[in-house]
């Protein structure tokens, strides 16, 4: 399965496929599988001789597991970044006021919220709806290459 993206990608390695949610006291087994200590034993439950892997379907003679460290401390990494990491790009706020940037100030070049704009930073600037302002942009782009190649 690949992921849409880094954070996703690391969200999916950091994570049991039995239960689908972050490794908690990973294990790895033979084959080289990882999963959860208490997912992969509920999964062996009442087995006794044979041991298949849930993910290869290996099977093996002993419940040989083998606590992994590094992928738990990873796991941790991956869980702080997911509750630290940046919102996503269609709810950019104003980091100032954390409100939505729905404006554009043409004077400052920039994205600004609607309390910005109240401001006395842009109170005199001339401000416009960020999709006419991209709108603008993209007219003035066509014009100006169509400039280069005549």
């Amino acid at each position: 399965m690949a992921a849409a993206n880094p954070s996703e990608s690391l969200r999916h390695e950091a994570s049991c496929s039995i239960c689908l949610d972050y490794f908690t006291d990973p294990v790895t087994t033979d084959c080289g599988h990882n999963f959860c200590r208490s997912c992969i034993t509920q999964s062996w439950e009442g087995r006794d001789t044979v041991f298949p892997c849930p993910q290869c379907r290996k099977r093996s003679r002993q419940r040989n597991l083998r606590s992994n460290r590094q992928l738990a401390n990873m796991t941790e990494m991956v869980k702080k970044l997911s509750q630290t990491s940046v919102r996503p790009k269609e709810e950019n706020l104003c980091e100032k006021h954390e409100e939505k940037l729905k404006l554009f100030c043409e004077e400052d070049q920039k994205i600004i919220c609607l309390i910005c704009k109240e401001s006395r930073d842009h109170k005199s600037h001339t401000v416009i709806p960020i999709e006419e302002a991209a709108e603008e942009y993209k007219v003035n782009e066509v014009s100006r290459t169509r400039g280069c190649f005549y």
